[in-house]
């Protein structure tokens, strides 16, 4: 049987493809029947980079068992990559709106309160927010590299189940936005540390678009000796669609300072 590809770089819809291909055990003529193409065809969009029709794509990918957020990565990636304002700009925007003040009154409310962009760059955060990842300036302000820090690891209970659910959410993102400057000096970072490495490379074709998430994070208070169930909400930012924010909602005492 042949050997599985591995699918180690960035998003693509031509090696993803190639991939399900694989995955389900079909030779190439049996992939293009499936799909109701031809053989040449087939191989043109996976070895030629041939970009299909609509018509085509929404063949070929109805020909593998695929969920509903790996049929939406397909489709990111056989669309052109989408564009992205700078952290920077989306950053002075937040600020020129005067979201400090929303974030402060959060604060007063004992809820951690974040603002961020797909490529999970934190733009502003709350006081409660910053207290839970120590650290976070020092990783870029980028969740997932938070996470891959000696501090994330330090930080966060059920490490690895947290990370592989991250690199989900984070492959959604790149797929979206892979020929972006940013997201692709991003993926150079990431895979320089081995823990990515493995979970990106284990979990090919896994994807998350729902930010909602599956359980509460755990959380361990940096040299408190306790511990907090985090439970986040998150919702796209109405007033600019490029930003997102999250609300943490946790037991008060327990992170009282």
């Amino acid at each position: 049987m042949p050997k599985l590809p591995v699918l180690t770089g960035m998003p693509d819809f031509h090696d993803s493809v190639e991939y399900l291909r694989h995955q389900h055990h079909l030779s190439r003529e049996s992939a293009a029947h499936e799909a109701g193409i031809s053989g040449s065809y087939l191989h043109q969009i996976i070895r030629k980079r041939t970009i299909p029709s609509s018509r085509v794509f929404a063949k070929l990918v109805g020909s593998f068992d695929l969920d509903t957020s790996q049929r939406q990565h397909l489709y990111d990636v056989c669309q052109p990559s989408a564009s992205l304002p700078p952290a920077a700009e989306l950053r002075r925007h937040l600020t020129e709106i005067g979201v400090r003040h929303h974030l402060d009154h959060l604060d007063a409310q004992d809820v951690l309160a974040a603002y961020f962009d797909p490529l999970q760059t934190v733009l502003h955060g709350n006081r409660l927010f910053h207290s839970v990842m120590p650290g976070l300036a020092e990783a870029d302000d980028n969740i997932l590299l938070w996470i891959l820090s000696t501090a994330g690891r330090d930080t966060i209970e059920n490490w690895d189940a947290e990370l592989r659910y991250v690199v989900t959410l984070v492959r959604a993102a790149l797929g979206r936005y892979r020929d972006l400057p940013r997201a692709r000096t991003l993926f150079r970072t990431l895979r320089e540390h081995s823990d990515f490495r493995r979970a990106w490379d284990c979990t090919p074709m896994q994807v998350t678009y729902r930010w909602a998430r599956p359980a509460p994070t755990g959380i361990r208070i940096p040299g408190a000796h306790k511990h907090l169930s985090l439970s986040f909400e998150v919702d796209e930012y109405s007033a600019y669609p490029d930003i997102l924010i999250t609300h943490g909602l946790y037991n008060t005492p327990a992170i009282a300072c």
